[in-house]
Parts: C-alpha cells; structure tokens; sequence
C-alpha cells in the first residue's frame, strides 16, 4: 500500500539513531563510497600515506567520481577486523548514514535499513531539521552528537563499550512496544477499515482463528490483562468474555489490532501486520529477551488457569 501524500514527512516527529562503530554498513553487496580529492587527503593522512599513494592502492574512478574500493568479499578497503581504520576520518558518504534520502523514502524502508544496522532507533534523537540537513550532504548534527554520550541507552552486538544490559530488559522492551502500537493506531485510518465489534474474530472454535504472539507481546498482554480468564474455555483467548468483548483491549497482541473484517477497500490487514510483526521480532534481540511465536492458548496455558 502507497501512503497518501501529506504536509509533513513520516519522520516529522524525529528519529533515533546513535553509530556503535560495528562496521555492517561497510560490507555486504557491491557499493560506492564517494570521496572528494579534499576527503582522500584527510583520509590518507589518518592512514599515515601521501595524497598520490592512497589514491593509488585504495581509491578507484566511476565515470566522473571517485570512490573508495572494495574487497572481492564486499568490504570497504578501510575495513579490518569488523572496524573502520579511518572512523574519525571517514568521508562525508558515511558520516550522513543512514540519513540517506532512499533510506527515508518511508518508514519500510528505514526498517528494512534496520535489519543490518544495529544503531538505527537507539540513542539521540534527531528533528525534523537535523534529519534533512544530514540528508542534503551536511554531517554536523551527526557528528555534534557523537561528541557527546548518547541521549537514551545504547546496545550492540558488536561494540564492547555498548554492552547489553544482563537478563531480560522487560521496561525497555513495554515501552517500544507501546510506541511501535501508538505508531500503529495512527496509520490504521489510512487503510480505512472497519470493526463492528461482534467478536467473531475471538471465537477461534465457531470460525476456526489461531491468535499467535511472540514472546514480548504475550508478556505484554497479560500483564495488561484482568487476573482471572473472562471465561471458563481454555480453547479461547482469555480475555474474551461474555458478551463476545475483549476484556484486555489495552494489552492486546498485534494481530488483534490489524485483524478486520472485509471489505478492505486500501489494502489487506495482513500487508500492514508483516511490517510491524517484524519490528516486534527484531525487539527480542534488542531487548534481551529470547523470541518464541506461540498460539495465545499456548501461552495462557503456560500460565495456569488465570493469567
């Protein structure tokens, strides 16, 4: 589905991005890293090498410009042992990433960016201003931040001056669920669906549904949801009562909120869940928290009779 067009761009309200040095943008698929003859000077200089004898073992022309070269592997030349030998030197290609203007097409994109860039919503924040000002070639507001230490906690795989927290971070991992539901709740009236509220999409034996959720957001759920089950039938989600209600709508898993009834007149629920259902996937290894994708009636079994 194609967003509508408005005033303001997805990331109006700022982004999160903080660099742990972990060299994953610097490998992978064949590339380019521009560089200006200004950029292989102060590039050269941080390598201990002339202008004309890093130029000659490390840089490469494309047509009109230059750019750094690559291993047979995919590696940037600058890259040894996962680290970049030139970090505080390094061009301004990547001093501007992930701000990149493909990258903030929308935010599938900054989210499939994500999958290989641990940084990427962790850290300091950056406006509107600061975000398109990185975007049209100007690092400074990058490089300002990291002077300084990060604004929220940072956690890498990589890097040991970001070690992860030990054990399970449960309140680091509620509140970016919470966000990742908020952000949810204000892109649902774009698709224009409707919900009459008669519970069918509860009644998993009458019309044959499985609920699954993944391990943060049953943890979630149930501790948003009443103490005791709304029902006596553990084949149906426990927080279904009576009167064909939910009775955990504050706690409820993500396929509850994009789950609809026909018609759907912008796009299938299940276009819209994928995304999200990776974001929340990519929070258990975040947040320290082993992932499981189990049926809700796994899990409130798991539980006991109550929740």
């Amino acid at each position: 589905m194609t967003s509508e067009p408005h005033d303001e761009p997805w990331y109006a309200d700022g982004l999160r991005f903080r660099c742990t040095a972990c060299g994953q943008c610097c490998t992978g698929e064949p590339g380019h890293v521009w560089v200006t003859p200004q950029e292989i000077k102060r590039i050269a200089k941080a390598r201990g090498l002339s202008k004309n004898a890093f130029r000659q073992r490390f840089v490469r022309r494309v047509g009109k410009r230059l750019s750094l070269k690559e291993r047979e592997n995919g590696d940037c030349c600058m890259l040894k042992d996962g680290k970049c030998t030139v970090y505080a030197a390094k061009p301004q290609r990547c001093s501007t990433f992930p701000f990149w203007e493909p990258v903030l097409t929308d935010r599938e994109e900054w989210e499939e960016t994500k999958e290989r860039c641990e940084g990427i919503d962790q850290g300091d924040l950056y406006t509107r201003e600061e975000i398109e000002r990185i975007r049209d070639g100007d690092p400074e507001p990058m490089l300002a931040k990291h002077r300084r230490a990060p604004e929220t906690p940072v956690f890498s795989r990589f890097n040991p001056d970001y070690p992860r927290p030990e054990g399970p971070d449960w309140d680091g991992a509620f509140e970016a669920l919470e966000a990742l539901y908020a952000e949810l709740a204000e892109e649902l009236p774009r698709w224009e669906f409707t919900c009459s509220a008669s519970g069918n999409c509860c009644d998993f034996d009458a019309y044959g549904h499985r609920l699954y959720a993944s391990t943060i957001e049953a943890e979630y759920f149930f501790r948003n949801a009443p103490a005791e089950r709304a029902n006596d039938d553990e084949r149906q989600c426990p927080a279904w009562g009576p009167d064909r209600l939910c009775k955990a709508r504050e706690g409820r898993m993500l396929g509850c909120r994009t789950y609809f009834c026909p018609p759907y007149p912008r796009g299938v629920p299940q276009d819209l869940h994928e995304g999200y259902d990776r974001r929340i996937k990519a929070l258990h290894e975040r947040f320290g928290i082993p992932y499981e994708y189990r049926d809700v009636i796994a899990w409130a079994a798991e539980r006991g009779s109550g929740n």
